[in-house]
């Protein structure tokens, strides 16, 4: 079903938050949200900034967390109402619209909406809670960020920043180079994509700026050599980046800027491993267990079983997130496990490896002592291709003969094959969907050494060895990562358990 578009205008501020909350009943995806312009009258523009952030803030309790909120501050800066170029399907007003004379003006962008009064209030502007200390505004403003998934956080940043510009804005986005050392950066939106969210609301909120939103791939951006600039907004966050701004542009004889400082908003709803506060870093942690893409529908595969690849490096939980898998009733094929049997004596596969390797890889008992195998092809990729071609043909065999067995002896409709060669192998072709187990490299590091007592150096041959995260990603339909509590990881299974199943009708 298609969501609808809403556009709030509001005289009544003390009321802002039951207002929005009876907008609730009409399923929105968006609502744009304005103060009269009348309002400008009697207080200007910058005074509103911390009434917008309270309003963003309280946003998803009142209007739900599927609303996407926006806040024009253009009517707060002119006499007139700036038309939204996309269609408006509900009006809604706070005060009776016969009220006030301005209206008809107003109506004329948006006369194929239904107009909807949100009670009976006569118009009339309320004395509103604003802080009129904020310092007055600015020709040229400027701030930066990563602005990964625009959230409430981003709103009030940029909402702020619209809010304190006359004449133009500057958003400097990182781009591919700064990200690395964020928390699931793998995650994060192209640096294309961000920027055009970014440009698509400021031209929603505030279309009379010109906007600048340019990629960055430094701290500073454009604040190290453009002299037309008068303030920066940072958040308490990064307000030391603002210091650091102005000590380059006195080394650069630029001037000095305004330096305006924006308190972080508090997460509302959080669990022990998120952060506190509003952050790209939580949305992205929600990502995790639900889909990245749409759900496609092979004509080469079987509807079912249905069969899920479970891929990640190494030591990413893979195992353990296949076990909670089978604990919700899914069939489970271990191709690792399948890999050791295939090294036994007797196996076709284990008399191809000593003619290759020799017989320098076994153990006292003629079993193939994988450890000193391991150390041979992780440190010679060509030695590495020809185990992979000895053993990959034969270990999708098998794994589809057990899959055969799961789906027709006991019932299995959900099949897990995990296999953490399967994107290398090409295996993907024989599964419905691809899922994958992330976690950081330092923390792959120090897992490998406490299992297996690899030093640094031969854990990082083993994980250069393989698919890095980013790619394991761009392939993969759904992505958990396991770097935190058991409880979190059983909460990412559990999610996209739920949704697989209510699209199989199981």
């Amino acid at each position: 079903m298609t969501s609808k578009t809403g556009l709030l205008t509001a005289v009544h501020m003390a009321n802002i938050a039951s207002t929005l909350a009876a907008t609730r009943k009409y399923a929105l995806g968006t609502l744009y949200v304005q103060l009269h312009p009348k309002i400008k009258d009697k207080i200007r523009a910058t005074a509103f900034g911390k009434f917008i952030a309270r309003v963003y803030q309280s946003s998803p309790i009142e209007l739900g967390s599927g609303v996407d909120l926006r806040f024009i501050v253009s009517t707060l800066k002119t006499n007139d109402f700036s038309p939204i170029n996309r269609k408006i399907d509900f009006l809604f007003f706070d005060y009776t619209v016969a009220t006030c004379e301005t209206n008809a003006d107003f109506s004329k962008f948006y006369n194929e909406s239904e107009v909807v009064e949100l009670n009976n209030k006569p118009f009339t502007l309320d004395n509103c809670d604003v802080d009129d200390s904020i310092q007055k505004s600015c020709k040229n403003v400027v701030l930066g960020g990563t602005f990964d998934r625009l959230h409430v956080g981003h709103k009030v940043l940029l909402t702020q920043a619209a809010l304190l510009a006359e004449e133009r804005l500057v958003v400097g986005v990182t781009d591919e180079n700064m990200i690395k050392s964020k928390k699931l950066w793998e995650l994060i939106m192209p640096v294309e994509q961000r920027i055009a969210e970014v440009e698509t609301f400021l031209r929603d909120i505030d279309p009379t700026l010109k906007h600048e939103i340019v990629p960055i791939s430094d701290p500073f951006g454009p604040t190290a050599t453009d002299p037309n600039m008068d303030m920066i907004v940072v958040s308490t966050e990064t307000a030391r980046g603002g210091a650091k701004v102005n000590e380059l542009r006195k080394k650069n004889g630029l001037n000095h800027l305004q330096v305006h400082t924006i308190e972080l908003l508090d997460e509302e709803l959080t669990t022990d491993d998120k952060e506190d506060k509003i952050s790209s870093s939580n949305r992205r942690m929600d990502l995790l267990g639900t889909r990245l893409k749409p759900r496609t529908i092979g004509t080469h595969l079987r509807p079912r079983p249905y069969i899920i690849g479970l891929v990640g490096g190494v030591a990413a939980g893979k195992s353990k997130m296949a076990e909670r898998f089978e604990k919700l009733g899914a069939g489970v094929i271990d191709c690792d496990k399948i890999a050791h049997e295939l090294y036994l004596p007797g196996e076709h596969c284990y008399q191809a490896i000593l003619n290759n390797f020799g017989v320098a890889v076994l153990n006292d008992d003629k079993t193939i002592n994988r450890k000193a195998l391991g150390a041979i092809v992780f440190s010679d990729p060509d030695k590495l291709d020809l185990l992979n071609t000895i053993l990959w043909d034969a270990i999708l065999e098998r794994a589809k003969q057990r899959i055969a067995v799961l789906y027709e002896k006991e019932n299995k409709q959900i099949i897990i094959m995990e296999a953490a060669v399967l994107l290398k192998a090409g295996w993907q072709t024989e599964c419905h969907e691809i899922w994958t187990c992330i976690i950081p490299q330092e923390e792959a590091v120090k897992r490998l050494f406490e299992r297996n007592g690899l030093n640094e150096q031969d854990s990082l041959k083993r994980i250069q060895a393989q698919i890095c995260n980013s790619e394991l990603v761009r392939q993969s339909d759904v992505v958990f990562c396991t770097a935190w509590s058991q409880e979190f990881s059983q909460l990412q299974a559990e999610k996209i358990w739920d949704t697989l199943r209510n699209e199989l009708n199981l």
